[in-house]
C-alpha cells in the first residue's frame, strides 16, 4: 500500500526489459510484462504517471508478441497504447505514447489486415511528428515510425504519393541522426526499403542508387545492431547492379555471414536460440546463389555449410571442431569468446533510449547520453571481436577458425555417393552435386523449371493435401482428391528437380538384376526440405509405358542429410544388445490397431527384442541407452510453434511427454532408430535448415541411421512396411539385425508397397535421415 509501489514496479519492468535485451531470455520478458501489469493495476486512472506505466507495459507486450506471435498479446499491447494516449490527449499529446501506439497498430494491420488499424497507425505517426520539436533527440525515431507506416499504406493502396511521403520521412529521419548514432543503421535500412520499392514502381535509377547507398552505409556501421547490419547486407546484395554486381553481392553476403558468428550465444535457452536463427531464414540460399552468380560453385557449398544446421552442429560439437580444440588448448580464449558473443548479443536491438530511460521526455540530454554510450559500446565490442578472432587465427592450427569448411574437406564426405544440394533463390535455382572427385568436386545443374515462387506454391499444396488425407472428417472423395494432389506434386518435383539431377549423374534406368543400386544423399535447402525428393516421380503408370522408370525410387537409393559435415560424424560401434520395441496401440481417441501386428512381426524376426509393455517417458529414456536399435510404433506430433515440444505419444504423454528436447539431450552410441509414427520429420518453415524435428533429434542423440516420416501414415501399412524392412536386415530372422542395410531395406520395402498399393500415395512418407 506504499504510494511509490507502482513506480517501483514500473522501474523494475523497465530493468527487466533491458535485461531481456542483453540476454534474449523470453522468461525475463514475460516477467517484465507481469510486473508491468501489476504497476498499471496499482495506479489510479487519474494518477499523473498512469499513462507512462501503460506505455511501459505496451512496449513490453509488443516485444513479447514479436518473440511469441501470440495474438492476444498484440491486442493487449494495442489496448494499453490506446489507454495511454487517451489518458494524456486532453492535456497535451505525448509523442512517445503516440509513437508506441502507431507502431503497435502497424503490426496489428500486418497480422490481421485491418485497414482501420493501418489508417490509425499513420494518423498516430503524423501526430507524433507534429508533437516532437525539431531539435528533440527522439524526432528521428518518430519520423522513422511514420515512414514505415506510410510504406505499409502504399503497399496496401498503391498510391505513389504515399510512397514518396514515406521516402521523405525516411530522409528526414536519417538527416536528423548523427553518423555514429546507434539507431542510424536501422533508419538507413528503412529508407533503403522505401527507395527500393520506389525504384521497382517507377524505374528511377537514382532511387536504386540511393537505396544501395543506404544499405551499404547501414551494413558497415559498427554502431548498428548485428541483425540490422545483416539485413542491410542482404538487401544490398539483392539490389546491387552493374558489371561488378555478382562479386559485390557475394562479398556483402560473406560479410553478413561473418556477423552471424556473433549471434546465438550459448547462454540462451534452446527456444530463444531457435528464435534468433529463425530471423536469418533464407540467408544460406541467398549466399549460395550469390556465389554461383559470381562463378564460384565450390564457394557456394562452403557457405551453405557455414550457415545451415547451426544448432545441430552445436549439439554434435561440430559448429567448429576448432571451438572444442580452442577450449582444450586455450581455455581462457574460449571463455573470452563466449563472453564477447553474449555481450554483442546483449547490445543488439535495445530500442530507443526514450523507452529505456524513465522520464526521458523531460530529459532530452539523458537520451542523447544513453544513445552515445550504446554507440560506443557497440563499436568497441565489434572491434574487440575482430581483435579476438585475429588473435585466435594467429595460433598455429587455428588459421581457419570460424571460417567455412574448405571444399576439399567437405568432398571427403561424399565417398559413398554424391550429396545433392538443392537451392532456390529469387534470381536462380540450382542443384549442386558434391562428389569426392578432387579436380571437380562440385557440379552445378541449373534447374530452369524451378523457381522460388513455385517451390513455395508446391510446398503449400503438399502440406494442404497431406492434412486433407489425414482428416477423417472429410468426405472420402475429398481425401482421395487430396491423395491425387500429392501425386501431382511428386510429378512436378520429378520434372523440376529430381530428373535433371539423376540424368546428369547417369542414373537413367533401374539397375539390372544383380547390379548394385547407386546411393544419393539429398540435402534440400530451406522450404525444399518439406518436399519428399526421394519419392519424386510419375507414379501413375501409363498403359503405354509399362516399364516407366520416371521416379527416384526406380533409379537410386535415397537418404537425407541436413549438412555435409554431419556425414563426417563417426562413433564407435556399440555392443550387440537387443532391439527395443516401444508400442503404443491404445491411445485414447486415436487407437492404432496395426501396432499389434507390427510388434508381433518384429518379435518373430528378432526373438531377443525387448518389448516395453507400458512405455512411459521415464521407462523409455532409461531403456534407450542399453539398446542399439529402437523401434517406436505410436503416434507422433510435430510442433511448428515450439519444435522442442515435438513429441512421441506414449502412455503418459498428457503429464510427461517424450519431447524432441528429451531425445536430443541423450548422448548414445546406437545404430538404428525406426520411427513408425506420424510427422516425425516436420518442423517450422523458418527453421527448415536446422532439422529441428523428432527424426533429427534421434540422429543428434547418437543413432547412425534414423527412419522417420514426413506426414501421417496408415498404421496397417506401417506394420507391413516394418515387417518387410526387418525381414531384409535380418535375412528373414536368421541373423541379428544389420543396420548398415537400413537404407537399401527401406528402399526395397517402399518399392514393394508402391507396387501393391499404387493408388495410396501416403505410403511414401518414410525416408531415411542418415549420417553414414
Amino acid at each position: 500500500d506504499h504510494p511509490d509501489h507502482a513506480t517501483v514496479l514500473n522501474t523494475l519492468g523497465i530493468a527487466l526489459q533491458t535485461l531481456f535485451e542483453h540476454t534474449g531470455q523470453t522468461s525475463v520478458l514475460e516477467e517484465a510484462v507481469a510486473v508491468g501489469r501489476e504497476a498499471v493495476a496499482a495506479t489510479p486512472n487519474d494518477h499523473p504517471d498512469h499513462a507512462g506505466f501503460l506505455n511501459t507495459l505496451g512496449i513490453a507486450l509488443l516485444r513479447l508478441f514479436e518473440r511469441t506471435g501470440q495474438m492476444r498479446v498484440l491486442e493487449e499491447a494495442v489496448a494499453m497504447g490506446r489507454e495511454a494516449v487517451t489518458a494524456t490527449i486532453n492535456d497535451h499529446p505525448d509523442a512517445g505514447l503516440l509513437n508506441t501506439l502507431g507502431n503497435a497498430l502497424g503490426i496489428l494491420f500486418k497480422r490481421t489486415g485491418q485497414t482501420s488499424a493501418l489508417e490509425a497507425a499513420v494518423t498516430m505517426g503524423r501526430e507524433a511528428v507534429a508533437a516532437t520539436p525539431n531539435d528533440h533527440p527522439n524526432r528521428a525515431t518518430v519520423l522513422n515510425t511514420l515512414g514505415i507506416a506510410l510504406q505499409t499504406l502504399f503497399e496496401h493502396t498503391g498510391q505513389t504519393s504515399v510512397l514518396e511521403e514515406a521516402v521523405a520521412m525516411g530522409r528526414e529521419a536519417v538527416a536528423a541522426t548523427p553518423n555514429d548514432h546507434p539507431n542510424r543503421a536501422g533508419f538507413l535500412n528503412n529508407l533503403g526499403n522505401a527507395l527500393g520499392i520506389l525504384f521497382e514502381r517507377t524505374g528511377q535509377t537514382s532511387a536504386l542508387e540511393a537505396a544501395c547507398s543506404c544499405y551499404h552505409e547501414a551494413a558497415v556501421s559498427t554502431t548498428g545492431g548485428t541483425r540490422t547490419r545483416i539485413a542491410a547486407y542482404r538487401r544490398f546484395a539483392y539490389l546491387v547492379s552493374g558489371p561488378d554486381a555478382p562479386q559485390a553481392g557475394l562479398t556483402a553476403l560473406e560479410d553478413a555471414l561473418d556477423l552471424v558468428e556473433m549471434l546465438v550465444p550459448g547462454h540462451l535457452v534452446r527456444t530463444d536460440r531457435e528464435h534468433q536463427l529463425g530471423l536469418l531464414s533464407g540467408l544460406a540460399g541467398e549466399a549460395a546463389a550469390a556465389a554461383l552468380a559470381a562463378g564460384k560453385p565450390e564457394r557456394a557449398v562452403e557457405l551453405l555449410e557455414r550457415t545451415r544446421g547451426i544448432l545441430a552442429a552445436d549439439t554434435l560439437g561440430m559448429r567448429s571442431r576448432d571451438t572444442i580444440r580452442l577450449r582444450e588448448y586455450e581455455p581462457h580464449l574460449a571463455d573470452e569468446l563466449d563472453q564477447l558473443r553474449s555481450r554483442l548479443d546483449g547490445l543488439d536491438h535495445p530500442g530507443s533510449a526514450s523507452t529505456r530511460i524513465p522520464g526521458a521526455a523531460e530529459n532530452p540530454e539523458a537520451v542523447r547520453d544513453a544513445d552515445r554510450r550504446l554507440a560506443d559500446d557497440r563499436r568497441e565490442a565489434h572491434a574487440a571481436w575482430q581483435r579476438l578472432i585475429a588473435r585466435i587465427r594467429g595460433i598455429p592450427g587455428f588459421e581457419g577458425f570460424l571460417q567455412a569448411p574448405s571444399i576439399s574437406e567437405l568432398a571427403r564426405h561424399a565417398q559413398e555417393g554424391p550429396v545433392v544440394i538443392v537451392n532456390t533463390g529469387s534470381a536462380r535455382c540450382d542443384a549442386l552435386i558434391l562428389t569426392d572427385t578432387p579436380d571437380n568436386p562440385v557440379q552445378v545443374i541449373p534447374l530452369p523449371d524451378l523457381t522460388h515462387a513455385n517451390a513455395v506454391d508446391q510446398v503449400r499444396r503438399m502440406l494442404a493435401a497431406q492434412s486433407a488425407t489425414a482428416d477423417h472428417r472429410l468426405d472420402p472423395r475429398e481425401r482421395i482428391k487430396a491423395q491425387q494432389e500429392i501425386l501431382t506434386v511428386l510429378a512436378w518435383a520429378w520434372d523440376s528437380i529430381s530428373e535433371p539431377v539423376l540424368d546428369h549423374l547417369g542414373h537413367t534406368a533401374t539397375p539390372r538384376p544383380g547390379k548394385p543400386w547407386p546411393r544419393v544423399w539429398w540435402c534440400p535447402v530451406g522450404l525444399l526440405a518439406f518436399l519428399p525428393l526421394h519419392a519424386a516421380g510419375h507414379h501413375k503408370r501409363d498403359a503405354g509405358r509399362p516399364d516407366d522408370t520416371r521416379a527416384v525410387l526406380d533409379r537410386v537409393v535415397s537418404s537425407y542429410t541436413t549438412t555435409v559435415r554431419a556425414l563426417s560424424r563417426t562413433r564407435p560401434r556399440s555392443a550387440t544388445t537387443p532391439t527395443l520395441v516401444v508400442p503404443v496401440a491404445d491411445t485414447p481417441g486415436a487407437p492404432l490397431p496395426g501396432v499389434g501386428d507390427e510388434t508381433t512381426a518384429i518379435a518373430a524376426l528378432i526373438p531377443d527384442a525387448r518389448l516395453l509393455t507400458t512405455p512411459t517417458r521415464e521407462t523409455v529414456l532409461r531403456a534407450l541407452p542399453g539398446h542399439r536399435i529402437a523401434h517406436f510404433a505410436c503416434h507422433g506430433h510435430g510442433d511448428w510453434t515450439d519444435p522442442a515440444r515435438s513429441r512421441l505419444i506414449l502412455t503418459d504423454h498428457d503429464t510427461a511427454p517424450l519431447t524432441m528436447a528429451d531425445i536430443t539431450a541423450l548422448d548414445l552410441t546406437a545404430d538404428l532408430a525406426y520411427l513408425s509414427a506420424c510427422d516425425t520429420s516436420v518442423t517450422a518453415p523458418r527453421l527448415a535448415d536446422e532439422s529441428l524435428h523428432i527424426t533429427g533429434a534421434f540422429y543428434l542423440a547418437g543413432y547412425r541411421h534414423v527412419i522417420g516420416t514426413l506426414w501421417p501414415i496408415n498404421d496397417r501399412i506401417a506394420a507391413e512396411m516394418a515387417a518387410d524392412f526387418y525381414a531384409q536386415i535380418t535375412d528373414n530372422g536368421t541373423t541379428p539385425p544389420q543396420s548398415d542395410r537400413s537404407a537399401h531395406a527401406l528402399h526395397e520395402a517402399t518399392r514393394r508397397l508402391r507396387t501393391d498399393y499404387l493408388n495410396t500415395p501416403t505410403l511414401w512418407a518414410a525416408h531415411t535421415h542418415t549420417g553414414t
